[in-house]
């Protein structure tokens, strides 16, 4: 399948408006902000055919954000920093889901081509069933037969002209099918953004102590949690659902007045694996999923020395 050379650009109608405050005789900062954005034609990547497509979507995005500080008394220090984000597709928005190419129409099923070929297509089931009848091995071919019947390399040495009369007796016109074979469109109105959390938390403690006229000891530890979301724009659940997930950092920081600084931590104390992000590859690769997680749990020293 010919797929286009460029892509449309994207742009955003961006706004936000916010505050920042210091309160409780400048113990306290407080700030916080709204935020309402408008793309247009926003940017999604997928590997299709062995090579990278973008799409185009139009969405909304709409939220807000809030931060604080507070240092109650001298040394000890607490921070905390929260978002609410609702994103949203726009009506009218469709494209083909790699992962379900029939959108759940039972009449049409997903064929896999000639193994030389790098994407699969999608045929009505009474045009394979005559292939499958006639000729099964046609089915390897069925969609050069169909598609792409200018191939010298399936008319010829595989018979691609004998598959494609069986499909024309049929009376199945390829021209009448979805997305020129590659799919039937799924309605994404409403649907979510990839990886656009709805909520994320994240808090702080930390307390610092001198210990001598030289050192001081810092103790902190750090608190992160989000919700769930999806990790591409067809929001399939289960295999699009991002769980969501906390995540614990611990650290104890000693510092001298002449830059020394010795930290030992522990980070993703409770040693969460949570999937944060997936990559969909192309049907040539048996639509495999790479997955990103979070770093295991990591205890470790580190020094160093400011001049």
């Amino acid at each position: 399948m010919t797929h286009p050379a460029t892509f449309a650009p994207e742009f955003i109608n961006a706004y936000e408006a916010g505050t920042k405050n210091t309160l409780l005789d400048g113990s306290m900062t407080l700030n916080g902000d709204v935020f309402y954005y408008d793309y247009k034609g926003y940017q999604i990547s997928q590997i299709v055919d062995r090579t990278s497509v973008n799409l185009n979507f139009d969405a909304k995005v709409k939220g807000a954000e809030l931060e604080a500080t507070w240092e109650p008394v001298p040394g000890l220090r607490f921070n905390f920093a929260g978002g609410l984000e609702d994103t949203s597709v726009d009506k009218g928005q469709s494209a083909v889901d790699l992962m379900d190419r029939t959108a759940g129409n039972a009449d049409w099923m997903v064929v896999r081509p000639y193994f030389t070929d790098t994407s699969n297509c999608i045929s009505p089931t009474y045009v394979v069933r005559a292939l499958v009848l006639t000729n099964g091995a046609s089915l390897l071919i069925a969609c050069d037969a169909a598609y792409n019947t200018l191939n010298p390399f399936v008319n010829i040495l595989l018979g691609g002209g004998y598959a494609a009369s069986v499909i024309a007796a049929t009376g199945f016109d390829p021209a009448t099918a979805p997305n020129h074979g590659a799919g039937i469109s799924k309605d994404l109105s409403g649907n979510k953004l990839p990886n656009a959390p709805p909520f994320t938390l994240s808090t702080g403690a930390q307390y610092t102590m001198p210990i001598n006229t030289d050192w001081a000891a810092i103790l902190r530890g750090d608190f992160y949690w989000q919700g769930n979301s999806f990790a591409r724009i067809f929001n399939d659940v289960p295999y699009d659902q991002l769980h969501g997930y906390t995540n614990v950092n611990l650290s104890l920081i000693l510092t001298s007045q002449d830059g020394v600084q010795l930290m030992a931590y522990v980070k993703n104390v409770f040693n969460t694996t949570a999937i944060t992000g997936t990559f969909l590859n192309s049907d040539d690769t048996a639509l495999t999923t790479n997955v990103f997680t979070t770093d295991p749990k990591l205890i470790g020293v580190r020094v160093t020395k400011n001049w």
